[in-house]
């Protein structure tokens, strides 16, 4: 089953309803859909059958719909939209986590996740404020152990300061990664379960579980998601996952002194900012771009007391 599930099917039968099945190892099946249950899924092959686990299964397409309609991005696009079924946090956890990576400057670290195979990765802008040296970590499983894999050749794509989220790229990026996905539109209900992954303080991939306790609350004329789920220091630039692993919103703050108390910009912010990256492509020559500027000197004639008698002493 685990090398058929590899393989990427196409089926065409004329005249014959068909959905298109999307799988985890990145296959796609078309195919009549004959059983759909909690357990598995069955396809039509036209000379055989397939069951396929349902844990493999990241969605399911009427072909029928209109185009317009598909659950997946244009692959134009920096990141992918998709509809997987409700998976569990370990499941959804052991298949992202090796997205999340850290982000390091002189000045801290935090968190950022890949939204595609090709290098481009989202963080905090106050992760990166101020610094133009940027590496990032990628953990890489390695039977037991977690591997770690240091990229230093890292430049500024997009920056987008109001919303505290920067486009990062990894140059030269050729590791194997399943990036992250996203809701085809925004669906939030408050109380529904969420996850975050991140690097509190450093430690690597790690998990917390809680609720959606807010899905507007008002912070400086920008609306955040206010959840539960314990993050900290470091958890910065992070994603935080619904149940069915969609990235709905980038972990930025919390209160410290108060437990359970937390806070997500909303993925829509994102996806705006990636459809319209022409308009946050990164500027050296503005002010916000993370290079750091001098003070102005003062304007002729604003001296000091200090200064005139100094002046006049010579």
């Amino acid at each position: 089953m685990k090398g058929l599930i590899s393989i990427a099917f196409v089926l065409f039968v004329a005249g014959v309803h068909a959905e298109e099945i999307t799988l985890r190892s990145g296959g796609k099946i078309q195919a009549p859909l004959l059983k759909n249950n909690a357990e598995s899924i069955v396809v039509d092959l036209g000379h055989d059958v397939l069951q396929i686990p349902r844990h493999e299964v990241l969605s399911i397409q009427d072909t029928t719909t209109a185009s317009s309609s598909k659950i997946v991005a244009d692959t134009n696009h920096l990141y992918t939209i998709q509809s997987p079924p409700q998976i569990t946090t370990t499941e959804a956890a052991e298949h992202y986590a090796p997205a999340v990576v850290l982000v390091k400057t002189a000045a801290g670290l935090g968190s950022g996740f890949f939204i595609n195979k090709t290098g481009d990765l989202i963080t905090n802008f106050h992760v990166i404020k101020g610094e133009k040296h940027i590496s990032v970590t990628q953990f890489i499983k390695d039977g037991q152990i977690l591997r770690r894999v240091v990229y230093k050749d890292v430049e500024i794509v997009a920056t987008a300061p109001f919303h505290d989220l920067v486009v990062l790229r990894v140059k030269d990026f050729d590791a194997e990664v399943m990036p992250v996905i996203f809701e085809p539109e925004e669906n939030l209900k408050i109380g529904e379960t969420v996850f975050a992954i991140g690097n509190p303080l450093g430690l690597e991939r790690t998990v917390t579980e809680g609720v959606l306790s807010q899905t507007h609350r008002n912070f400086g004329g920008i609306l955040y998601l206010q959840v539960d789920a314990p993050v900290n220091p470091g958890n910065s630039g992070g994603p935080l996952f619904n149940a069915c692993g969609q990235v709905i919103g980038v972990i930025n703050m919390g209160v410290p002194t108060m437990e359970g108390l937390n806070f997500a910009i909303p993925a829509r912010h994102l996806k705006y900012i990636l459809d319209h990256i022409d308009a946050f492509v990164y500027d050296a020559t503005n002010p916000e771009s993370g290079f750091v500027y001098p003070d102005p000197p003062r304007r002729p004639g604003k001296f000091s007391e200090k200064q005139k008698e100094t002046e006049h002493a010579q």
